[in-house]
């Protein structure tokens, strides 16, 4: 049944998409939608890649063994030492070294940013389901708010476990902008422009990446470096006075109204015709809720009714290993160069071109090649890596191949996902994969981290992984072309 509605959605020809119809695909209103609701990206690469300078690895000494004459030596633990000094060089001081985060109290330092990772995942389930039941404009505007709170709180953290449980909830308000932001650029812009959009719509995260290390490089202790990171965010502030609720959401909940002075507003600036708007949102609206009017309210189990469940289940699997193979395999570019600074800029900086080419492989070879062909060349860079020679630039152009794809794959999924789903699950299940993404990501340290014990084992799980997905993919229908579909009644039409 999946295959034969994959072949009416990818063989049949679609009817032109209503709200194309009425504001065009991309105008001067898109252009300010995706413009502004864009930058809040850079927060959420800000958020994530922090943890990068706040616990680096770092050379530390014992310098109190009471009576003891043992001998010694630099990052070595001692079972009776009573004190520790550190070298933070580059850094004045770290939350490493602030709390003492060494020898079994190590894993605490990997632990805040599992807790991290664990508030996106719990703040994209829960952003996605207030978004889809709410609305996208007040779940986003809380969701902005929140991360401007505890971004400014996080600095005069007194101790770590107010650390880690500030930046659990930031990290829950970093998710929910990330998947509502997503939503609401995919729900503006026409079927033709959505590969565009959705590609250059990951820059700012790259952006926000590759100036973390700034920010590190000119506040040099924990404290200033999160209180820096924590200060621009305000300019969200301004999505108060200039954010919209997306029109296509307020049809599909029967407010014509609402959304008819929206649309004229954007029509007026695309300079196009604004007259039977409120005929031609009534008439759609009428036959979205004529669909689902014998239906209950949708929750998250809707993702897995007949229609979407082998979708739901290859996309969280897609997302999972996404998960663990991005964000572990950029933890091991960060740590290929002495300088931190520079490698993790590097890290972000060769994700730019592979956003850029991404907008052209979705056209030409369509979502799902473009993303199963990356994952399996990503897959086997990963474990080429493991046996060429230990020579930094052999290592580091193997790794930087990985990276691309990952970066190709984390930038065509987002755009892949939110075709896949009607309006009335969209934002559910762009949050449900968002949080098995997460899930990999809190996998992905400790399998880094393994490198030590078992060289072996990082190339293994990360190769087999990627590969793993490539094939999943394929299970897929191609979305290149097709409108969003709006009800479940279109997924079972075939429109």
């Amino acid at each position: 049944m999946v295959v034969k509605l994959s072949n009416q959605i990818t063989n049949s020809v679609p009817k032109q998409d209503p709200f194309a119809k009425l504001l065009g695909d991309f105008g001067r209103w898109q252009f300010l939608v995706f413009s502004t609701i864009s930058l809040v990206k850079l927060s959420s690469g800000w958020v994530q890649m922090a943890i990068l300078f706040l616990t680096p690895n770092l050379i530390f000494r014992c310098v109190n063994l009471g009576n003891s004459t043992e001998e010694v030596f630099n990052n070595t633990c001692y079972k009776d030492c009573l004190e520790y000094e550190y070298d933070t060089s580059p850094f004045d001081n770290t939350i490493v070294s602030e709390w003492d985060l060494i020898c079994d109290r190590r894993w605490l330092a990997s632990f805040t940013q599992m807790m991290l990772q664990l508030g996106v995942l719990v703040g994209s389930i829960t952003f996605g389901f207030l978004s889809d039941r709410y609305g996208r404009k007040i779940t986003f505007l809380v969701a902005i708010t929140t991360v401007i709170i505890f971004g400014l709180i996080i600095p005069f953290s007194p101790n770590y476990i107010i650390f880690t449980l500030l930046r659990t909830l930031l990290g829950m308000a970093t998710a929910g902008t990330m998947v509502v932001s997503f939503v609401i650029v995919m729900e503006s812009v026409g079927p033709r422009y959505r590969e565009v959009t959705g590609c250059l719509f990951q820059i700012p995260f790259t952006i926000g990446h590759m100036t973390v290390s700034i920010f590190a490089y000119y506040f040099r202790s924990w404290d200033t470096y999160t209180l820096a990171l924590g200060i621009p965010p305000l300019i969200y502030l301004g999505y108060f006075f200039t954010l919209s609720e997306s029109p296509r959401w307020l049809v599909s909940q029967g407010r014509v109204d609402e959304a008819t002075k929206i649309v004229k507003r954007a029509a007026a600036i695309n300079n196009l015709p604004t007259e039977k708007i409120e005929e031609t949102l009534t008439q759609l609206s009428q036959e979205i809720r004529k669909c689902s009017s014998e239906e209950p309210r949708l929750n998250y189990s809707a993702l897995f009714q007949r229609s979407l469940a082998m979708k739901t289940v290859c996309c969280c699997t897609m997302w999972l290993i996404l998960g663990i193979t991005y964000f572990g395999f950029n933890q091991y570019i960060s740590q290929t160069s002495p300088d931190p600074f520079v490698s993790v800029a590097l890290a972000g900086a060769m994700q730019m071109p592979s956003a850029i080419v991404s907008i052209w492989l979705i056209k030409k070879l369509g979502r799902r090649l473009t993303t199963s062909i990356f994952f399996i060349l990503g897959g086997v860079f990963v474990i080429i890596l493991y046996f060429v020679p230990n020579i930094f630039a052999i290592t580091l152009t193997f790794g930087t191949l990985g990276v691309s794809c990952g970066a190709i794959v984390a930038t065509s999924i987002y755009v892949y996902t939110s075709e896949l789903y009607p309006t009335v699950v969209r934002n559910m299940a762009v949050g449900a994969c968002s949080t098995s993404m997460r899930v990999g990501s809190m996998l992905a340290p400790f399998i880094s981290n393994s490198l030590v014990s078992m060289p072996w084992l990082p190339s293994v799980i990360f190769g087999a992984a990627a590969l793993v997905a490539g094939i999943v993919c394929l299970l897929l229908p191609e979305t290149k072309g097709t409108n969003l579909p709006d009800s479940m009644e279109d997924l079972q039409n075939g429109k």
